[in-house]
């Protein structure tokens, strides 16, 4: 009798040991994949700062001319505006893939559609670089210029994001909101676009133009595949998959989709400046 007794402690005490070691011993992390929705904060605003009174000569003038200034160009004209000096940007294009011939293009060409003529921007540095102009007044004389429009900042915006939707269906086939809250910043990506006007003549600086660009959404809606780990909440940045390949960050901006926005903040930047 005593012989079973101590075997069943043994027993007893070897199980209260083995559940207390499986209970101690770390879980394996998994994976929940989610069709996350998510809610963004409203766009900022955009901001138009003008000298009207130093815009109205351009209602005696039937095709005023303009020269786009970015920042592969020779941008410390007169030294002015030193953080964005040519020679600290010479590699700006692969630091940011927005500054690139395609954006310069498409800006230009909503430049002559609003009825500016446009002057050659690699002519124009070459002209400032040649002829060691000193003041904005030689510039109107050497390349009858009469604005520059500088390029000064194109730029990916973060939107951070802690939390995402999910839809399951619930009774009678009645769609379900549930909310996953993340333990980590996951983000989003838009686009921030900001012009200066320059009065070559009158070497006056006469505008200042910021326009926004929310994130890419279907139909109103961002949605974006989610990765969630089990054990800590554990956020992935949002992407989607094409094929094996899977995109996040600023790569959810369809190129169609920056170019439209590129494209539209032109028009209305022209249409501010020519209404005078």
């Amino acid at each position: 009798m005593k012989k079973s007794i101590t075997i069943i402690t043994v027993i007893s005490v070897y199980a209260i040991f083995l559940i207390m070691a499986i209970a101690s011993a770390p879980q394996k992390a998994t994976v929940n994949k989610y069709d996350g929705v998510f809610k963004l904060r409203s766009t900022d605003a955009e901001e138009i700062v003008k000298n009207d009174a130093k815009l109205q000569f351009l209602k005696t003038i039937t095709s005023p001319t303009i020269v786009l200034r970015v920042p592969t160009t020779n941008r410390d004209v007169l030294g002015e505006d030193k953080s964005v000096k040519a020679g600290t940007n010479n590699n700006i294009s692969q630091l940011n893939p927005l500054y690139d011939g395609a954006t310069y293009n498409i800006i230009e060409k909503e430049l002559l559609k609003g009825g500016f003529t446009v002057r050659d921007r690699a002519l124009f540095a070459k002209v400032l670089d040649d002829k060691n102009v000193q003041d904005y007044s030689k510039i109107k004389e050497l390349t009858e210029t009469d604005l520059i429009l500088e390029l000064s900042n194109i730029e990916y915006v973060p939107y951070r994001l802690n939390s995402f939707s999910y839809f399951t269906k619930g009774r009678k086939n009645a769609e379900k909101e549930n909310v996953v809250n993340c333990n980590n910043n996951i983000s989003l990506y838009g686009i921030k676009l900001e012009f200066r006007l320059i009065k070559v003549k009158d070497n006056d600086f006469i505008g200042s133009f910021t326009y926004n660009c929310p994130p890419y959404c279907f139909n109103t809606t961002c949605s974006y595949g989610v990765d969630v780990t089990s054990t800590n909440n554990y956020c992935s940045e949002p992407y989607i998959m094409q094929g094996a390949q899977r995109y996040s960050g600023i790569y959810l901006l369809p190129k169609e989709y920056v170019d439209g926005f590129i494209r539209t903040s032109t028009q209305k930047l022209v249409g501010v400046i020519m209404k005078n």
